[in-house]
């Protein structure tokens, strides 16, 4: 029986071409015919063209001394060009057609070492039913100097990213608009992250970190996760922790530094963030029909007078912003201008700064959330004092001051 006749322009390794039933052969071992296709020579020659031209173009970018420029194409299809346009000219650079003796068999063409997947890189993986790995589009952002926003560390965001799903956008202004990275504002801001969600994405920004930068940056940014899981008033906090770390992390980025949580720096910027949280609250938390509950004493009434707190103004659905420093409503401790405080005959008990309330006898700082009513936070040394910062009572805050 004579063989069956190649299919033009086609041929594989992995069926017998001779249509004999033989054994599958490796690859330069095949015993059928082949017949190549002169349009699969054209084909490939028009490729090789394009990518010397494409080449040609990066070179003429790097002697511009562009930036960012992608390294050469490999040459891949001169081997194949080379076969094609042997058996097209009846050339045929393998042994004769038949049976190959040991010493007939030729060693694996060139070829193989040059295909775009091998059996030897991909032995070095395996599939995940789940994908954890972080996507190179992020930390594209961070060698550009862009922090990345925790957004991005979300499970569907990390998913969108992975399938390419996502728009980019260029980097820079002007002459150094040259490098394309993810657009970030294609995903919600920070300020939508609830406090359960905000961990998960940190926990997988941690990941990003410790496959990105060496020991000690990683151990920073965790040992300040870990500084802010630990306050028993966490969830009260939430807010300013959030944006607290937001500035963190873009000050990292611009200009990486190890993050140290006993810096004088990093503790007057906490403490900045939270005052800033504790002002917007104060001026829009809602009115009540009764005070808020006292924290660790009795009411003030036991104390012997028996005046009513601040006006909370009743007839509104939000109160009055009320100065810690001197009792009166319209502006913040941190803007006081007053000389003498409202209540005639009474002396100033605290001073504000940038920092927080701190006691004018021994300058120690006073917890702002107790004068708001609302802090949980057990006695400990390293808190701040629970005082009215009104009339220095330590039984009740400011907004439940009788006194004033």
């Amino acid at each position: 029986m004579s063989p069956t006749p190649g299919i033009v322009g086609q041929t594989s390794t992995f069926i017998s071409a001779s249509g004999s039933g033989a054994p599958i052969l490796p690859r330069g071992q095949q015993s059928g015919p082949t017949v190549f296709s002169p349009e699969v020579l054209k084909v490939l020659k028009k490729r090789e063209i394009l990518r010397l031209e494409r080449n040609n173009k990066r070179d003429e970018r790097r002697k511009a001394q562009e930036e960012n420029v992608s390294d050469d194409e490999e040459d891949d299809l001169s081997p194949y060009i080379q076969v094609l346009g042997a058996a097209a000219a009846g050339a045929n650079p393998l042994p004769p057609l038949g049976i190959f003796t040991p010493s007939q068999v030729p060693e694996t063409p060139t070829v193989v070492s040059k295909l775009l997947l091998t059996d030897k890189n991909a032995a070095k993986n395996t599939f995940h039913a789940n994908d954890n790995s972080i996507p190179a589009a992020i930390f594209s952002l961070a060698k550009n100097g862009i922090s990345p926003p925790l957004t991005l560390f979300l499970p569907t965001s990390l998913d969108r990213i992975r399938s390419s799903n996502v728009k980019t956008v260029k980097h820079g202004t002007g002459e150094t608009t040259k490098v394309t990275v993810l657009d970030i504002s294609d995903f919600p801001d920070e300020a939508t992250l609830d406090q359960a969600t905000w961990f998960t994405c940190y926990n997988n920004f941690l990941v990003f970190l410790d496959s990105a930068a060496e020991g000690n940056i990683v151990q920073g940014f965790a040992r300040h996760l870990n500084h802010i899981l630990t306050d028993p008033a966490v969830a009260i906090w939430f807010p300013a922790y959030r944006a607290f770390d937001k500035q963190i992390r873009s000050q990292f980025f611009t200009e990486p530094y190890i993050v140290d949580i006993n810096d004088p720096e990093y503790r007057a910027a906490m403490q900045s963030s939270k005052n800033s949280f504790l002002l917007s609250t104060q001026s829009s938390s809602p009115s009540s029909s009764g005070s808020p509950g006292h924290r660790g004493g009795g009411p003030a009434k036991e104390k012997g007078e028996h005046s009513k707190p601040y006006d909370k103004d009743g007839a509104s659905h939000r109160k009055p912003l009320l100065c810690f420093r001197c009792g009166r409503t319209g502006h913040a401790a941190g803007r006081c201008p007053e000389k003498q405080p409202s209540k005639h005959g009474r002396e100033f008990v605290i001073y504000a700064n940038r920092d927080g309330l701190f006691r004018i006898s021994d300058h120690r700082a006073v917890c702002m959330l107790f004068n708001c009513g609302r802090c949980d936070s057990p006695r400990v040394a390293n808190h701040a004092i629970h005082i009215c910062t009104l009339c220095g009572d330590s039984h009740h805050g400011a907004t439940d001051c009788t006194r004033n």
